[in-house]
């Protein structure tokens, strides 16, 4: 009597789990879940029927006083986050659930219970996990919502989570279909294998020029890269540039065809923003790239603003690393996503410029690095850095990085001090050397006294520095030269600095003096002798505008390009007006040049800057531009 009571009990309490989907107990029992994530099963035995694992079921053990979050809701999806100690990708009988990993559907944000159960919304198109700093991946981390299995497994990497560690930054590699290019860039990847670092970012503009291709041309490119990043040997994480969407400036309406827009970069590498753990760091990738009515400008949409919310209230305290495309100047909702990002230690890395700048963006250093392409594939960058792509190095809190020129076996990067200099200033040089160890390194003003600099040795390149007196030298333009020596002998690099005490760069110096000021942030002041503005784009907020002032002051002119710029923030840019601003001086090749700006340049020939237009034989090279980063007043004209 007292067994059949036993047995009665039983089967109601298993009767009860299977129709009402929640208990709570007090022993160990399982639950066999189906490849959809739904429990068909309740039992005390730790083992599956033959018909269940032929199907794909996974068996998941019920821990005391733990009520599983089962759902009959189709509206939404649930998941295990598991600890695959054989890294099959399969959970087996006595692999565990892991707690507290993050888990999102790109709209919100939750975390794994006690036993690595989730639940989310049915919203969105893909399910993924932010990979911890102690884990690797041993499924996808990310999942098509339609798929049947939304478990994902994780291996315990304890070497991962190491307060030092190294990353590389490409961008801007715009890959096609021409061999020359593919090789080139193989070359790129070999030599970052070399390096191994702990994982390869690569921020943007993949391939070559998807808003005005075909789908099949697109496909062409995408899988042309796809393939070529395969023989890195360490983790790749992509994010979507503004010309990795496809066909939206197509010629032909293209829309109702699969790959259109982010689709295809979504069908190779999954969420265009998403986060993942290193070492101290939580990583953030962000996806500013927003198309509407024609028309493409950069913003982080409302949603994937609260995505981010949700994401950072799990990692209060945690410093961040933040990775995107476009840079934060260009973005319509920039000061609102700053001031989230504000709350941690940040630092920030993008593309999109072809060119190496270091930026504050309120109070936040942003690294926008230059373009393992070049300009384009025809030559080096806009700030005349050669094609290449970034080395950091992070150890704690401090985070060191280097531009690494593709190809080069030895190499000196200036860092300072800028071009205007006043005072007592420091003089740091980064060398890297294949034929180490470094010997010495040394730097001369002119041709005077050659003096040593103070080597700090890096894993990976080695930084020397020294103090200078400007004060002893005469105002005006000086040669600064760094010399270093290693195992093969002497190399050395050169700059043009400036002796004075102005914080105002004259328009007149700009040209004859083009290479001591490329690729520096520098000051102007100027009235505006000619602007030529049009309107791209006009949304709730702002107007986004392209085109070119041309400034005069007491010593010469030059002209402002206008690019990407939100002039919500910009009074009317009238002739005669004076601005204040922060430029770059820049060089375009001729052929990089579209038809209507070459038109606008042949109207105002006469009214261009001496020197403008860069010549070989007669013939258009180049020009030399100020390209507009921000400003500080425009006011109405008088004598400057």
């Amino acid at each position: 009597m007292r067994k059949t009571s036993l047995l009665i009990l039983a089967i109601i309490i298993l009767s009860l789990v299977f129709l009402n989907g929640e208990f709570s107990v007090w022993a160990t029992i399982y639950r066999i879940i189906d490849t959809e994530g739904n429990t068909i099963r309740v039992t005390t035995e730790p083992q599956m029927k033959l018909s269940e694992e032929e199907a794909g079921c996974i068996l998941s053990p019920i821990q005391p006083d733990i009520i599983p979050p089962i759902s009959k809701d189709i509206s939404q999806v649930k998941g295990i986050v598991f600890e695959d100690h054989n890294a099959n990708g399969i959970k087996d009988i006595e692999e565990k659930g892991l707690s507290g990993i993050l888990v999102s559907n790109g709209l919100t944000v939750t975390i794994t219970d006690e036993t690595g159960n989730y639940l989310l919304p049915r919203e969105g198109d893909f399910i993924f996990i932010t990979t911890p700093s102690n884990y690797i991946s041993t499924t996808s981390w990310y999942k098509n919502l339609l798929e049947d299995n939304l478990h994902f497994g994780l291996s315990f990497a304890p070497d991962k989570d190491s307060k030092q560690f190294t990353f590389v930054q490409i961008t801007d590699i715009h890959l096609d279909a021409l061999e020359e290019h593919r090789i080139f860039f193989e070359k790129a990847l070999s030599e970052i294998n070399k390096i191994n670092p702990a994982f390869v970012i690569a921020t943007g503009d993949l391939v070559f020029e998807a808003e005005s291709a075909t789908i099949s041309q697109a496909k062409e490119w995408y899988n042309i890269y796809s393939d070529s990043i395969k023989n890195l040997d360490m983790p790749v994480f992509n994010m979507v540039g503004n010309h990795d969407v496809v066909g939206i400036c197509y010629k032909k309406d293209i829309s109702n065809e699969p790959g259109y827009n982010k689709e295809m970069y979504q069908d190779y590498f999954g969420p265009a923003y998403y986060s993942f753990d290193w070492g101290l760091y939580h990583c953030i990738v962000l996806d500013p790239n927003e198309f509407l009515d024609g028309n493409q400008f950069y913003k982080i949409p409302d949603y994937q603003v609260e995505w981010l919310r949700k994401n950072l209230s799990y990692r209060e305290g945690e410093p961040l690393l933040v990775f995107f495309h476009e840079p934060t100047i260009s973005w319509e909702n920039r000061a609102e996503v700053l001031n989230l990002l504000n709350q941690h230690s940040t630092k920030m890395f993008s593309g999109h410029w072809h060119m190496d700048i270091l930026l504050d963006s309120q109070g936040i250093p942003e690294q926008v690095t230059a373009a393992l392409c070049g300009e384009w594939w025809r030559g080096d960058c806009f700030d005349g850095k050669p094609c290449g792509y970034r080395i950091v190095q992070v150890e704690g809190n401090n985070i060191f990085s280097f531009y690494k020129e593709i190809g080069a076996d030895r190499q000196i990067n200036i860092i300072a001090p800028g071009p205007l200099l006043d005072g007592i200033a420091e003089v740091t040089a980064q060398i890297y050397t294949q034929y180490g160890p470094l010997e010495e390194v040394r730097y001369q003003i002119d041709q005077g006294n050659i003096i040593p600099m103070k080597i700090r040795k890096e894993k990976l390149w080695n930084t020397a520095t020294v103090m200078w007196d400007s004060t002893q030298a005469k105002a005006g333009y000086h040669t600064l030269m760094v010399q270093a020596r290693d195992k093969e002998g002497v190399f050395s690099k050169q700059m043009e600095v400036k002796v004075c005490k102005d914080e105002i760069l004259a328009l007149g110096e700009i040209i004859p003096h083009f290479n001591s000021y490329q690729g520096h942030i520098m000051k102007v002041k100027g009235k505006i002798k000619v602007a030529v503005v049009e309107e791209l784009y006009t949304s709730e907020k702002s107007t986004f505008i392209n085109g070119a002032l041309i400034v005069k002051d007491e010593t010469g002119s030059g002209m402002i390009l206008i690019g990407e710029y939100n002039t919500q923030y910009l009074p009317d840019l009238d002739r005669g007006k004076i601005i204040t601003a922060k430029v770059i001086p820049i060089k375009y090749l001729w052929k990089s040049i579209e038809r209507k700006h070459k038109l606008y340049i042949a109207l105002y020939t006469f009214k261009l800057p001496r020197g403008f237009i860069i010549r070989s034989k007669l013939k258009p090279k180049g020009v030399h531009l100020l390209w507009l980063i921000d400003y500080e007043n425009v006011t109405e004209g008088g004598s400057l």
